[in-house]
């Protein structure tokens, strides 16, 4: 009996001292949002943008297919099992980063090309005006591209045939 009396009387001085904190007129706690830095709002958008189009192209569920047609501004994939960009024109800057898969054929980019933390990379008969940049990948297969910037592999068994690059080139294909 002492310990029920003990604890509901520690109960009531806590809730008496919890109401004697606030006064009837105070303000509710209303929560306050920041705007994001500058440099952090490209990359959500780009993410944003990257849901979208996958959400309305084929695939579904973790692959993401974008097949045909012209996509303005940049976009950051990731999260996906398998990302095919097949016949289409991207106008801004295009990241790949944490899938599994990643398949480019026959697509065109207007800025740069860059892919991280990807298993499997197939990039074929494509154009890039920036430069294309892999990192972290387990295996790259390049055929057939045009990048006027640089390619670049960082620690990535790279191969392929037939590619032209205006920049530096430092993926290890035939």
């Amino acid at each position: 009996m002492p310990r029920t009396l003990g604890t509901l009387l520690a109960a009531g001085l806590l809730a008496i001292g919890l109401t004697a904190c606030t006064s009837p007129d105070a303000a509710p706690d209303v929560p306050t949002t920041q705007a994001s830095a500058p440099s952090e709002a490209p990359e959500a958008d780009a993410g944003a943008a990257a849901t979208d189009l996958c959400a309305a192209g084929d695939g579904g569920g973790q692959a993401c297919v974008i097949r045909g047609g012209t996509v303005p501004g940049d976009l950051a994939f990731s999260g996906y099992e398998v990302v095919k960009l097949i016949d289409t024109t991207f106008d801004g800057t295009v990241t790949v980063d944490g899938v599994r898969e990643l398949v480019v054929t026959n697509a065109r980019f207007g800025a740069d090309l860059s892919v991280s933390g990807v298993d499997g990379v197939v990039i074929k008969l494509s154009q890039v005006a920036g430069s294309v940049s892999i990192a972290d990948a387990q295996h790259a297969m390049l055929v057939q591209n045009t990048v006027s910037g640089d390619l670049t592999c960082e620690a990535v068994p790279a191969d392929g045939d037939g590619n032209q690059v205006g920049g530096t080139d430092t993926c290890p294909t035939r």
